[in-house]
């Protein structure tokens, strides 16, 4: 189900729209998503776990943003891992921004989707040279230990999922929703420690990470990143 939300038009400009699935399915003890391990040697992220994605190109063309950034996460997702999915079966999860002042920026359209039955993972091994299919929770707790290297948005994810039972529960609860949207306002403490605002912290308008009232931020300090959301997300 894909979906436009309401996006702010600022701070927007010169920003590569982009598409990424959680790929998710069932296992004994609860629901597990696909992470793929970027290449050590790629100029940008390089060895670090993400889902998979990337941005639009000419081929994925439509008429509506939601659509194009759709197009391109079902053609990464084939190209990164083998996975072969239609848009239709895609559920439209989130928005993300890159902070404004960063050389260079993404739109990124996160989506959710189950695996297709019998199918399997291979990665490219070019961009993506690993693959692993992890809880949410234990992905969030080795990412604590600084055993594996996340970016904000999928730590973020992760959370959302964390608390769900199954894939079915993880689908309904994300259709029934409004995307939330991700445009972070970062605030530096000191060099390794920074406090990334979301739109509905109390802080947010003015970058103030010291405001009282309602909580929506992520707290990154020496590569690792905590979440925190003191509301429910809104339903449509």
């Amino acid at each position: 189900m894909l979906t436009d939300i309401e996006l702010p038009n600022d701070d927007r400009e010169g920003a590569i729209v982009a598409g990424t699935v959680l790929l998710l399915r069932d296992a004994l003890n609860g629901p597990e998503v696909l992470l793929l391990k970027r290449n050590p040697q790629a100029k940008n992220m390089g060895d670090v776990w993400m889902f998979p994605g990337g941005k639009v190109e000419a081929g994925d063309a439509a008429p509506r943003e939601v659509e194009q950034a759709a197009n391109a996460a079902v053609r990464e997702l084939h190209e990164e891992a083998a996975i072969v999915l239609n848009t239709s079966e895609l559920i439209c999860f989130s928005h993300w921004l890159t902070p404004a002042g960063m050389a260079r920026r993404f739109a990124t359209w996160f989506y959710v989707a189950r695996l297709p039955e019998n199918a399997a993972v291979r990665v490219d091994g070019e961009e993506m040279v690993e693959s692993r299919w992890v809880s949410p929770q234990t992905a969030i707790e080795e990412h604590e230990r600084g055993a594996l290297r996340l970016p904000p948005p999928t730590v973020v994810s992760l959370q959302d999922l964390a608390h769900q039972t199954s894939v079915a529960q993880i689908l309904n609860a994300v259709a029934s929703r409004v995307p939330p949207y991700f445009f972070p306002k970062v605030c530096a403490q000191a060099e390794k420690n920074v406090v990334m605002l979301y739109p509905g912290d109390a802080g947010y308008e003015d970058a103030n990470p010291q405001a009282t009232g309602e909580r929506h931020r992520a707290q990154w300090s020496d590569g690792v990143i905590a979440y925190e959301r003191s509301y429910e997300y809104s339903s449509p």
